[in-house]
């Protein structure tokens, strides 16, 4: 049933009902619903994660390596700091230029599909009526639906782009630098985690396992943050990153071990 009152504020079809903001007839537009505003904060975690983690997980191997090789402090804090520096802004540039690349494809695509509906505006119509028929409509219906979208040729062009594509208009919009800061600043924030029990008086080798302790803890905290927010068990994925790390350090101290030798210098245990 229908409430086709002027004021009417919902609208009842198959016991569901949706509410409106009022009655009449609405400009077209694309939905923004409060939904997909909070799954793309929840995307955005996607820069922290990662910057977190490769700057825990590539800092741990490189100071492990180098502790394990050349155990002096200094050697290992300069080194530490610069895998830091150099990482934080690699990481950065890396994600402002990638981020741009993407958009700057996306938005190719969405010019491709306009200028396809402005000059072949009746194949771009019998295609879109194809993608409706494949989504269970009939032709009737199809048909019925793409020529109100003609009538509304933004909307039209984000049902294309869609269906054709497979992605969304607004994700050629952005291009702040909110997520390359948000990269080199995790990113830094993660490296400096087993770099940081060498600047105190503690020796070499406690200083690697305390570093490691350090990196093993915010790599658990990482995947069970990001186990949250995917719906996973938290635990199972904060210990699957800690596997990874684990890896990369038992490979780190692996090469400041064993690779030494191979030109010429003598095997260094952990620890001095």
């Amino acid at each position: 049933m229908v409430d086709d009152r002027q004021n009417s504020l919902a609208i009842e079809t198959d016991n569901r009902v949706v509410d409106v903001a009022g009655g009449g007839r609405h400009a077209a537009r694309i939905p923004d619903t409060p939904e997909r505003q909070r799954l793309a904060k929840q995307r955005g975690i996607r820069e922290i994660v990662f910057g977190a983690q490769d700057g825990i997980l590539t800092t741990l191997g490189i100071v492990t390596g180098v502790s394990s090789a050349a155990p002096e402090r200094a050697t290992i804090l300069i080194t530490g700091f610069l895998s830091l520096l150099v990482g934080a802004i690699s990481m950065g540039v890396g994600e402002y230029l990638g981020g741009k690349a993407e958009r700057e494809v996306v938005q190719n695509a969405i010019d491709f599909e306009q200028r396809e509906m402005l000059e072949m505006p009746d194949d771009e119509f019998a295609e879109q009526v194809s993608y409706y028929r494949l989504k269970g409509f009939t032709d009737d219906e199809a048909t019925m639906i793409v020529r109100r979208l003609e009538k509304n040729p933004d909307i039209w062009l984000h049902e294309m782009v869609r269906d054709e594509f497979g992605i969304d208009v607004r994700e050629a919009e952005g291009g702040d630098l909110r997520s390359a800061l948000a990269m080199m600043g995790s990113f830094a924030f993660g490296a400096v985690l087993p770099v940081l029990p060498y600047a105190f008086g503690i020796s070499i080798g406690s200083a690697m396992w305390v570093g490691l302790a350090l990196a093993a803890a915010a790599l658990f905290g990482i995947g069970y943050f990001a186990g949250t927010l995917s719906a996973r068990r938290p635990v199972v994925k904060g210990l699957e990153i800690v596997a990874f790390g684990a890896a990369v350090f038992a490979i780190a101290w692996a090469a400041g071990r064993y690779i030494p030798p191979l030109f010429g210098h003598s095997a260094v245990s952990v620890g001095g």
